[in-house]
């Protein structure tokens, strides 16, 4: 049993996250590695402008409303937060695609 998790509730969400990002890559054609790798690349460049953007609308934000200043950190840091958290979890899952899917499949067909 799993102190941090002890009914798999986290563990099957997870799952089902990855099973939709999952089907959407086999939706969208990605069915090599290097197509896969590019998304990763992509995915991680995207979550750094997000990020950033965050940061400057925050500062700027502050300086435009000094009074308000406490509530623009504070939802600033939270937005850079769960974007990181998004993006770092996306990532899992397109490495867990290429790990079970991509690679799995080169495998198979390196036999024949």
């Amino acid at each position: 049993m799993n102190l941090v998790d002890p009914f798999g509730r986290m563990k099957a969400r997870r799952q089902k996250e990855y099973e939709s990002l999952r089907g959407s890559l086999i939706k969208a054609g990605i069915t090599s590695p290097a197509q896969a790798e590019a998304l990763l690349i992509n995915a991680q460049r995207r979550g750094r402008w997000s990020i950033l953007v965050a940061v400057l609308v925050t500062i700027l934000l502050s300086v435009l409303f000094p009074e308000a200043r406490i509530i623009f950190i504070t939802l600033g840091a939270l937005f850079c937060f769960w974007v990181n958290k998004v993006t770092s979890n996306g990532q899992k899952y397109i490495r867990r695609y290429i790990d079970e899917e991509l690679n799995e499949g080169l495998g198979n067909n390196s036999v024949e």
